[in-house]
């Protein structure tokens, strides 16, 4: 029966890929069952229409409110009621790993260079997208390194890896993930000469590794796109991967392995 079962759910996960892929459907609006409006928090998405189109959604009549989610993709119907979308849970919800556990972030410190070496700390991060971004990267600050030397009467303190970089790979990995894939996390290993992120799901549509290195984008979450586009995670011109290339230069790498995308920032 578990095998059975098993089976079923991974037929479920090819099914949506190649729909994805073939540009049918798109996951990050689909309906997420057993959720509702009382599910996303009416705070972020007030900060949200305030910062981005100057309007109180806190002071909406509810029916305005309930337009305005539905008209947003961040509530959809299922069943003949409203509820909550993967996008909307993902960027607005209360607790999005409550009904999407594999949304989350496991991050890891190795003491050595490999992921038999001693583990030397591991969280999960949990949160709406900007929070597992913004936490992630607080905690690769925390444990990055910045070696220091002395010039004359003056200390130097090098930057191992600019904070843009570290900023842009943790959003590319949260916004192009494959969240149909739901027995995978993204998972950041911190080792002792790089960081590794490493994301579920192949690049999507039509992109390879070459086309990246030039700014060639095909997003797979238009949804999550739009909304972290216009709170300023990026700016959705394709200009991220190059800008990481310029600066980091043969330090950062770009690999498929099987079903997953991983980022490589070494040290040196």
């Amino acid at each position: 029966m578990i095998n059975t079962i098993q089976q079923m759910i991974t037929h479920k996960e090819e099914l949506s890929r190649l729909f994805q892929q073939a540009g049918l459907v798109h996951f990050d609006t689909a309906p997420v069952a057993d959720t509702g409006i009382e599910g996303i928090d009416f705070r972020l998405v007030d900060h949200y229409y305030r910062t981005y189109y100057d309007t109180a959604f806190i002071d909406l009549p509810n029916d305005e409110q309930q337009s305005l989610l539905l008209n947003a993709d961040i509530l959809t119907e299922l069943e003949g009621k409203q509820v909550a979308t993967v996008g909307g849970l993902l960027m607005f919800g209360k607790q999005p790993q409550r009904r999407l556990p594999h949304a989350s972030i496991m991050f890891a410190v190795f003491k050595g260079d490999d992921i038999t070496d001693d583990l030397l700390d591991k969280k999960e991060v949990l949160g709406t997208l900007p929070e597992l971004i913004d936490k992630t990267v607080a905690l690769l600050q925390l444990f990055l390194p910045n070696p220091s030397t002395i010039e004359g009467t003056r200390r130097t303190e090098t930057v191992l890896i600019p904070l843009k970089v570290l900023r842009e790979a943790m959003v590319n990995a949260v916004a192009h993930r494959d969240y149909s894939l739901s027995q995978r996390k993204i998972q950041v290993h911190f080792y002792s000469d790089r960081i590794e992120i490493t994301s579920p799901g192949k690049l999507a549509n039509t992109l390879t590794l070459n086309k990246i290195r030039y700014g060639n984008s095909a997003p797979r979450n238009i949804f999550l796109m739009k909304f972290l586009d216009n709170l300023r995670y990026f700016d959705g011109l394709g200009r991220g991967i190059p800008m990481m290339l310029k600066l980091m230069q043969e330090r950062v790498t770009f690999d498929e392995i099987g079903e997953l995308f991983r980022v490589t920032l070494r040290f040196a």
